[in-house]
């Protein structure tokens, strides 16, 4: 695809790999028989190729609408994913000049940001009393499955996005 219709592909994508991360996320529960929650994103990873190439007020604005449909679809609390997409994607803007330097450092890049999506809304959660969590049971049984599953697929597909969102 050519690079000037890249913003009207774009966020459709991000939406549908959304949908994609939550079927992984099921398989990959069913799997270890609800034991261990490994959260698939795909669509973190995408997300860190389009911040690469999309202008910032672009990704805030489709990260602010996907955000909210992540909240109405599978939370129900409006504001938790609608505050920790964007911040992801400010987060990828402000380390945009060590993080696109090489496949490396995308990969060291994707822990620091798959942790920040999996604790931020953690966070946010508990300061408004909407669940309570023992942080090793959290490192343990959810933020160590979903790092490395992610590893895993930012290995699979950051080829494949790179080529789709046309980065370099």
């Amino acid at each position: 695809m050519k690079k000037q219709y890249l913003a009207y592909y774009a966020a459709p994508t991000l939406f549908i790999l959304m949908l994609v991360d939550s079927q992984l996320t099921r398989i990959f529960t069913n799997a270890t028989e609800n034991v261990y929650l490994a959260n698939a994103h795909l669509f973190l990873i995408a997300l860190m190729v389009c911040c690469h190439v999309l202008p910032k007020r672009y990704m805030l604005i489709t990260g602010l609408v996907l955000g909210l449909l992540f909240d109405t679809y599978y939370i129900s609390v409006i504001g938790i994913y609608a505050v920790t997409i964007p911040a992801i994607i400010w987060l990828m803007y402000l380390l945009h000049s060590i993080l696109y330097r090489s496949i490396f450092t995308m990969f060291f890049g994707t822990v620091i940001l798959v942790t920040v999506y999996e604790v931020l809304p953690l966070l946010i959660q508990v300061l408004f009393n909407l669940t309570t969590v023992k942080v090793s049971f959290f490192i343990s049984h959810s933020l160590g499955p979903t790092l490395l599953i992610n590893l895993l697929l930012f290995v699979l597909f950051i080829f494949p996005f790179k080529r789709l969102f046309g980065a370099k």
